[in-house]
């Protein structure tokens, strides 16, 4: 079976897989968003990195779509919790991947995001990574 993504990798920064709640609003083109309505969808983030994330949504939102974005970010310190956000990134959907199931996977590019949120992005993802690594 031919994998979809290895002879199409064109990433600058790896993903982290994260299971995380996350809103979204359509913000053009104006034709889709009255096709759905401009209404905050609820969806799932399966993977983050400095340039994009990927989600679960029962949404079919064509690729090129701009999507205005927000999340937060937490760590957890030892007995403390601290939280970042939300975030409100403009993104872009650079792939719509229908899993069967009215269930759809969307590739997402940040296309303006501020300074501190990007910031905040790669701490969490540098954080999370050292987690993973063996001792």
């Amino acid at each position: 079976m031919e994998d979809k993504f290895s002879s199409s990798e064109q990433r600058r920064f790896k993903r982290m897989k994260i299971n995380l709640s996350v809103i979204f609003r359509l913000a053009r083109p104006v034709a889709i968003r009255l096709l759905i309505g401009n209404k905050e969808i609820r969806a799932t983030m399966l993977d983050l990195s400095e340039e994009g994330l990927s989600m679960l949504t029962n949404y079919d939102i064509p690729k090129s779509t701009a999507l205005l974005i927000k999340f937060t970010l937490f760590k957890v310190e030892n007995d403390d919790v601290s939280f970042y956000g939300p975030m409100e990134i403009l993104g872009e959907v650079r792939y719509n991947m229908p899993l069967g199931g009215n269930e759809y996977r969307l590739g997402i590019y940040y296309k303006k995001i501020k300074a501190q949120d990007k910031i905040e992005i790669s701490n969490f993802l540098k954080i999370k990574g050292s987690l993973l690594l063996p001792p």
